[in-house]
């Protein structure tokens, strides 16, 4: 370890010369600094220097606050531009104060290290606080001298507009600007020491997502904004950014009101940011960041992958009823059913008492099983006991009540469930609204009752309201679409002229859906070319070459966007077929037919208009 630094050595003379000249440079600022910023940096800097030279001081600045204070008050001023020294004045300063502060940096860890702290030979390359400045000028890579301050302040405002407006495109443009005008740094410098071990991540710090967001769509949404203006507060005062565990935390609970309202990507963004820390960190950090992110890859639609996150979070934790019907759940739905009936089980005899959630999960497994009779007794005793204990959960309720319908309609009970699953709809949209892939659900399974039941015209308006919200959501899948579909399409009898025409406004739900499966890349295997086929049909069997010139034309369009569904959908369907993934062959063989109907109406519009019509992508 170096000694205390003399205050006459050439060392010290240096480091209180650099202070003066950081002081005369800082009041040539044409900036918003007070009189008080000045002084508190000068009295730490003075400070610091004294117990460096030995001296008694009452309480000891840390050293990377003095540098953290300094860096704010450059940040802060706002010099008059073309005034070179001052760039080169602020490299030099920012160069050489390490060398300056080290033998007080030295001297202070010599001084608050516990004796027999260290072992012979051993050495922690991490010692330190988190955001300690690497004390060696050797670790510092060139930071040039032409950061454009005017052009960083620009990026950011930008940046703020269009956050607030949205535009997605810019925002991610932006933001690599700006990361790209960080001064350079080794991995040295990056390097930080280990994160703060002083906060506990208890239950009651998680207040956000403890709400229960019941108040509908447009109260619900003013929520979830409170709560990302008051996280983006918080890191704005913490520049450790997620290695302040107050922000981790405050991460985590943002992430589960993203859960709750179903906002996945954004859900996903956050978990990505914070997976390194959390996983670091240990109990019981890692165990609630891989339980969430679980629930989070289940509402994807994503089971497969929820699967081994909550596999490791039982490796991590004793038993535990909520791991295990967790574990259920996801085997239930990825229709492992028997291996879900085991987790279940377990979770019952754990607790020593069969649940109402028991109840719940255990006829949800008999009613995928086709065991109906033994099914239905459970869901409604499990309804009965919500209703009980928490009559105001309407989702709770919603979903029990969906369960239900379900089991009923595959019983043939096709009126009890309808009453139910409407039921189910009707508290969706009063309490989370009808952009929630939830009320998405229960307007698919109430089509599907009310078909079943015959009342076709009702089943299909309650399938068009299912296909417009799944074509909308975060967990977009070519599979409800094309089941959905298939519903409009194939499980009702045969559709009049004037039914057929109510195909048309599927136009509008088919343009959002393959938009979003474009942006998700999900638009570019053999599933995607089975369900553009099914759309195209349904365009096509609606957009026949009749009526006034304004149908016609809106015809015409439904057309132009059917050929490029069934243009991008043979070669999806093709190689599917090449690959030995699946026998499509007679979806190749729908293909085609459907071009030459398009061929045919297109020729007849041609007829009956004298002159062609060119055709429309989709929008």
């Amino acid at each position: 370890m170096v000694s205390n630094v003399d205050a006459t050595t050439p060392k010290a003379r240096h480091a209180e010369t650099k202070v003066a000249s950081l002081s005369k440079w800082l009041s040539t600022a044409r900036c918003r600094l007070t009189d008080k910023d000045y002084q508190e940096f000068s009295a730490a800097v003075k400070v610091l220097f004294a117990h460096g030279r030995g001296e008694q001081v009452s309480e000891l600045p840390a050293v990377d606050d003095v540098l953290w204070q300094m860096a704010e008050l450059l940040w802060r001023a706002d010099f008059p531009e073309g005034i070179e020294e001052h760039r080169r004045f602020l490299e030099g300063f920012c160069l050489s104060l390490p060398k300056i502060l080290i033998p007080t940096w030295e001297h202070h860890v010599a001084q608050s290290a516990p004796a027999g702290a260290e072992a012979p030979g051993s050495f922690d390359f991490f010692e330190g606080k988190a955001l300690a400045t690497p004390m060696c000028g050797g670790w510092l890579r060139f930071k040039g001298s032409d950061f454009d301050a005017a052009a960083c302040r620009q990026a950011c405002d930008a940046l703020a507009e269009s956050v607030a407006a949205g535009n997605h495109h810019h925002v991610e443009g932006l933001m690599t600007a700006l990361r790209l005008m960080m001064p350079a740094a080794s991995g040295a410098e990056r390097a930080f020491a280990r994160p703060r071990e002083d906060f506990i991540l208890k239950p009651e710090i998680l207040v956000w997502s403890e709400q229960d967001f019941l108040g509908g769509l447009e109260e619900n949404m003013k929520i979830v904004q409170n709560c990302e203006a008051e996280f983006a507060r918080r890191m704005a005062m913490h520049p450790e950014g997620f290695r302040a565990p107050e922000i981790l935390a405050a991460g985590l609970d943002l992430a589960v009101v993203y859960l709750k309202n179903y906002s996945l990507d954004k859900a996903d963004a956050l978990y990505a940011a914070m997976e390194k820390q959390c996983l670091s960190r240990g109990l019981p950090w890692d165990v609630k960041f891989l339980q969430d992110l679980a629930t989070l890859r289940c509402k994807q639609n994503r089971q497969a992958e929820a699967a081994p996150l909550l596999e490791e979070v039982a490796k991590r934790t004793p038993p535990h009823e909520a791991t295990l019907r967790n574990l259920g759940t996801v085997y239930n739905m990825l229709r492992e059913h028997d291996k879900a009936k085991i987790y279940f089980e377990a979770a019952s005899n754990l607790v020593g008492a069969r649940e109402k959630e028991d109840l719940w999960n255990l006829g949800i497994v008999a009613m995928h099983k086709q065991e109906y009779d033994e099914a239905a007794p459970l869901l409604e005793q499990a309804l009965e006991a919500f209703i009980r204990d928490d009559p105001e959960d309407d989702v709770t309720i919603a979903k029990l009540r969906d369960s239900v319908g379900m089991c009923f309609d595959g019983m043939g009970r096709h009126e009890d469930a309808i009453e139910h699953l409407a039921e189910a709809r009707a508290l969706y949209e009063r309490s989370i609204g009808t952009e929630s892939p939830l009320y998405g659900t229960a307007c698919e399974r109430l089509a599907r009752a009310l078909v079943h039941a015959g009342r076709h015209r009702e089943g299909f308006d309650a399938a068009l309201d299912a296909f417009m919200v799944i074509a909308l959501q975060d967990a977009v899948h070519p599979t409800p679409l094309f089941e959905l579909l298939g519903l409009m399409l194939e499980e009702t009898p045969k559709l009049s002229g004037e039914e057929l025409g109510e195909l048309a406004r599927l136009q509008v739900p088919i343009a959002a859906a393959v938009r979003n499966l474009h942006f998700r890349e999900m638009d570019r295997d053999g599933n995607a070319g089975v369900l553009f086929e099914r759309m195209a049909r349904a365009l096509v069997l609606s957009s026949p070459a009749r009526g006034d010139l304004v149908e016609r034309q809106a015809a015409a369009r439904r057309r132009a966007m059917a050929r490029a569904l069934l243009i991008q959908a043979g070669p999806l369907v093709a190689q599917a077929t090449a690959d030995g993934l699946a026998d499509l062959s007679h979806i190749s063989m729908l293909i085609e037919m459907q071009l030459k109907t398009l061929d045919a109406q297109d020729a007849e519009e041609r007829r009956s208009l004298g002159a062609g019509t060119s055709a429309v992508g989709i929008e």
